[in-house]
């Protein structure tokens, strides 16, 4: 998580809250049996893929939004789906994803060492390993491996949380041929992107797969040896889904 900086703001030009019909949006099932409150701080998930504290000033159940105030003093309506609430005490053996508690011998509870939000193993993406210590001590999950090696600028390359972050890389939160796409291949309805599945701008600083057509956040991606100018799509982009391993990029040739 980064502090917000003035060409981040919602301040700017562009849309910074797109209008989302609620009805064409699928939710994985932990998204509708979340619950917010006003006053809760939370994480949200700005369209340049880095998260950013905020407190939840209203709460609209008809259109699973929140309106978010920033540390900046900004308010913005944000979608149920990238806003994340703190664990809650007392329920640290319901998984957050399903909402149950119920176990097998072989998809156990999970709790994430930073976080301590419990995951069965089977509900997390991707799923966690057998081996994994049931109490969380060392275990990190998807959100959190996110929120520390994203960054301005491409994330982590080096260390123990860009090599977690490769791995989670390799399978999305969301099912990609489920969205639903402007004919340009731009936009979607679901405003769902990237291996963090939140919102986006395409020519804010993100990449396309020249493969799966989808967008990334410059700030998710781990191949990047300059950062990326705004709308610069003079690039050949391939994402770790697709080649079921590490980012490849290529800069294309530029002469006037």
């Amino acid at each position: 998580m980064e502090g917000r900086e003035p060409s981040t703001r919602p301040s700017r030009t562009t849309p910074a809250s797109p209008r989302v019909n609620p009805a064409l949006v699928k939710r994985p099932r932990f998204q509708t049996l979340a619950r917010f409150w006003e006053g809760q701080d939370v994480l949200a998930r700005w369209t340049d893929g880095l998260l950013y504290l905020g407190i939840i000033k209203k709460v609209d159940s008809a259109q699973e939004t929140c309106l978010v105030r920033f540390e900046d003093n900004s308010q913005f309506s944000v979608l149920w789906k990238d806003i994340f609430p703190p664990a809650v005490p007392g329920k640290e053996q319901l998984c957050c994803v399903c909402n149950s508690q119920a176990c097998t011998p072989d998809n156990k509870l999970v709790h994430c060492g930073k976080c301590k939000h419990a995951y069965h193993q089977e509900c997390h993406v991707p799923s966690v390993p057998c081996d994994t210590d049931s109490a969380g001590s060392s275990w990190m999950c998807r959100q959190c491996v996110f929120a520390v090696a994203t960054k301005r600028g491409g994330a982590l390359k080096k260390g123990p949380f860009a090599r977690s972050m490769l791995q989670m890389k390799l399978s999305l939160p969301y099912q990609l041929k489920s969205l639903e796409w402007d004919p340009l291949h731009l936009t979607n309805k679901q405003q769902c992107y990237c291996y963090c599945g939140g919102p986006g701008e395409w020519n804010m600083k993100m990449l396309q797969c020249c493969r799966c057509l989808q967008w990334f956040h410059e700030a998710c991606t781990q191949c990047l040896s300059k950062p990326l100018l705004y709308g610069d799509r003079f690039y050949v982009y391939e994402c770790s889904v697709c080649t079921r391993g590490p980012e490849n990029a290529w800069r294309l040739p530029l002469g006037w």
